[in-house]
């Protein structure tokens, strides 16, 4: 049930420095806000009930989405979901980034909510951090103690919770160069709710050394287990292996049995079986030789 908000003071940052400055002083009373698509909704719900908001949507040029073939993808705060699936570079380079973004929400939600405001909710079931995991994702974070760079699969705490500190933000999200003949697939089922909201989620990228030969894999889930996760054994599973029919779907029922969804357990366990099997596929249709 949606409340009237609660009193809270409003600071529109024009600098990270500012951001940063204000985060040190008010601390864990304090909440950043970049698109507010999640934020503003759970401070309706009573979910979140900071007394200071700080806006960094004015800081200019944090939007960016930039790529070098050494370091890789790097994508600004302030970089919308909406931007991901338009970007050439993504388009070109990381396929199923752009398909983790299409799955959020409604146009009018990708267009004001942020890549990084979608890993800092920690949802569950949030889209965008399988495919970061499955591509070996890290976060920049900064602080006016300074900065760490964190890999996203020790980001999540648990649901809905980050290693960050009350006094750091989430600056960068790195992504490293795609591996040579490799490609990658984000699939998902919905719910069928008034937000969409992700039922299963799955990311596969896979790497050959070979026509069939798996050099990598990764396989990554949304919204079957309190945390976004990698499915470890599967990947095991395949590298090294040849990549026939069976070998998928063996890897697949792997996968599944690594799961543990808190509600329709065998039902999501079922479809994150048939979704990896599909994306492993589709992702072996797309490596380019």
């Amino acid at each position: 049930m949606l409340r009237k908000l609660r009193p809270f003071q409003y600071f529109l940052a024009t600098s990270l420095s500012e951001a940063m400055s204000l985060l040190a002083r008010y601390g864990q009373q304090a909440s950043i806000m970049a698109g507010g698509t999640d934020l503003l909704v759970f401070m309706k719900q009573g979910v979140k009930n900071p007394q200071y908001v700080i806006d960094i949507k004015g800081i200019p040029n944090l939007d960016y989405i930039s790529y070098d073939d050494r370091e890789g993808l790097k994508i600004g705060p302030l970089a919308t979901l909406q931007s991901i699936v338009k970007s050439p570079i993504v388009q070109e380079r990381y396929p199923l980034l752009g398909e983790s973004a299409q799955a959020v929400g409604i146009l009018q939600v990708r267009n004001r909510g942020t890549v990084t405001g979608n890993l800092c909710t920690a949802s569950p079931s949030a889209d965008m951090p399988p495919s970061l995991l499955a591509l070996g994702a890290r976060l920049k974070l900064a602080s006016q103690e300074g900065e760490r760079v964190v890999p996203l699969g020790d980001f999540f705490a648990g649901p809905f919770e980050t290693v960050l500190s009350s006094e750091e933000m989430v600056v960068e999200v790195q992504v490293p160069p795609p591996l040579p003949h490799s490609a990658g697939t984000y699939l998902w089922v919905p719910k069928q709710t008034a937000v969409d909201e992700t039922l299963v989620g799955v990311a596969t990228v896979v790497a050959l050394s070979s026509h069939s030969q798996c050099r990598e894999a990764h396989v990554a889930f949304a919204s079957v287990a309190p945390m976004p996760m990698r499915a470890r054994k599967a990947e095991d599973f395949l590298r090294g292996q040849k990549l026939d029919d069976e070998r998928i779907s063996q890897a697949a029922q792997v996968a599944a049995r690594e799961t543990s969804p808190r509600s329709r357990a065998e039902y999501r366990r079922h479809m994150s079986q048939v979704l990896t099997e599909k994306a492993l596929h589709e992702s072996l249709s797309r490596i380019p030789w």
